[in-house]
């Protein structure tokens, strides 16, 4: 089975599981689908790392429910 990872953190380098958007929505990145949950947004959007505070926008320049991650991993069979 293949699982997708999620995006790091430009500034503290950590993956970024979560992504806080405009102060009260959170994001959880689907290793499976490789994409984070999506939801409707009105107006401007600010993400932020939730374990340095940086702004993510470069990272996220569609903003986070519209990201897929390119990145695979294999999981090794342990049968």
């Amino acid at each position: 089975m293949v699982k997708r990872v999620p995006p790091i953190c430009l500034c503290c380098r950590q993956p970024l599981v979560e992504v806080l958007e405009n102060d009260y929505t959170t994001y959880v990145f689907d290793s499976v689908s490789g994409t984070y949950k999506c939801d409707e947004f009105k107006g401007y959007l600010e993400m932020f790392c939730p374990n340095c505070g940086a702004d993510l926008y470069d990272v996220f320049p569609d903003g986070a429910c519209n990201y897929s991650s390119k990145r695979k991993i294999k999981r090794i069979s342990t049968q």
